[in-house]
């Protein structure tokens, strides 16, 4: 066992005074122990919660991990904890917590200069959007971020320190205020963006294979958790995309806001897989879709559909793209064959 997880370990399941975790946090900061340090970390995580994966142990790791922080979650003015997220939802957002607790807890403790008074005044947010809903959340530096169906932004109550940096599992698109000196950061899987103030488009969703990233207005840096470090400059109506499974990278021109018209309903499919096609269309109308054959699995298809398309005309259109597709809508239920 290397001396970094020795002490990350060691550090996390004991406790002790105020001067030694100050020495812990400060041993975790040097950049050249990061990976090091993130890999100890994910250790931690799987220890205390991930292998059982049961709704009850998920509850008990979620709360241990924010003691251990030194933070507390707070209702959003809607009320919203991160007991109120369907048992898969904070399943799709475990692979953000060893970042968060580099980034955001060891970060912040070294970047103000009263360390217990700031800790105590910030908390974690973490705001999930229900299946067949959008919504809109404004950030403490008045940044907005429209989400989609099944996402989750975990985001601090207060930005501290030299970066403003929040967490995705999902699509969202963001309207970055600008701020010369506080770069914004939104981490996403296995890559994240920087930007200054700028408007664009993250698809991130924890089951799709391809993390997208599309600039409307300003420019961003892309950055690849690889072992380089890639890293990606975008102009507006660039896209990059990034598979996740062949870890390669297509960037391409598109009409930026084409890839952005799901905050007002609508949809648009650019070279998807049935497979994607049908998990993204049961996550925006709450429906279930049951497929009765594999047939289709392999189809990959472009379509545009209108703002607040019903679901009768979406499956007409595909009907029409996908020879032999067959189906039934009963309420709530999709049967196809």
């Amino acid at each position: 066992m290397s001396y970094i997880k020795k002490i990350v370990e060691y550090f996390f399941h004991h406790d002790f005074s105020d001067e030694t975790v100050r020495r812990v946090h400060q041993r975790l900061t040097k950049k050249e122990d990061r990976p090091e340090v993130e890999d100890a970390l994910l250790s931690v995580w799987n220890t205390i919660g991930y292998p059982e994966i049961s709704e009850e142990h998920s509850n008990r790791a979620f709360s241990s991990l924010s003691r251990q922080l030194g933070f507390t979650y707070k209702k959003e003015p809607g009320g919203k904890t991160v007991r109120s997220i369907p048992f898969w939802g904070r399943l799709a957002a475990i692979w953000l917590l060893p970042i968060l607790m580099l980034s955001t807890s060891v970060y912040f403790y070294w970047q103000t200069a009263t360390v217990k008074e700031a800790l105590a005044d910030v908390s974690l947010i973490e705001h999930f959007v229900p299946v067949g809903k959008r919504e809109q959340v404004v950030l403490p530096d008045s940044s907005r971020v429209w989400l989609n169906s099944g996402s989750v932004l975990i985001y601090p109550s207060s930005f501290m320190g030299q970066t403003r940096e929040v967490y995705l599992s999902g699509e969202g698109y963001f309207e970055v205020e600008k701020n010369a000196e506080r770069p914004f950061i939104v981490n996403a899987r296995t890559l994240n963006v920087e930007v200054l103030g700028t408007r664009f488009n993250l698809l991130a969703y924890p089951e799709v294979d391809q993390i997208t990233t599309t600039l409307e207005e300003g420019s961003v840096q892309v950055r690849l958790q690889d072992a380089d470090e890639t890293v990606y400059r975008l102009v507006p109506d660039e896209q990059l995309v990034y598979s996740v499974d062949s870890k390669t990278v297509d960037i391409k021109q598109v009409v930026s806001a084409d890839y952005s018209d799901w905050r007002e309903g609508g949809l648009l499919f650019d070279n998807y897989s049935f497979t994607d096609i049908i998990r993204i269309l049961q996550r925006t109308y709450g429906v279930t879709i049951h497929l009765q054959t594999s047939v289709y699995n392999k189809n990959q298809l472009t379509v545009h559909f209108n703002k607040n398309e019903s679901l009768e005309n979406i499956f007409m259109l595909l009907k029409e793209l996908v020879p032999g597709l067959e189906y039934q809508i009963d309420d709530k239920d999709i049967y196809l064959r």
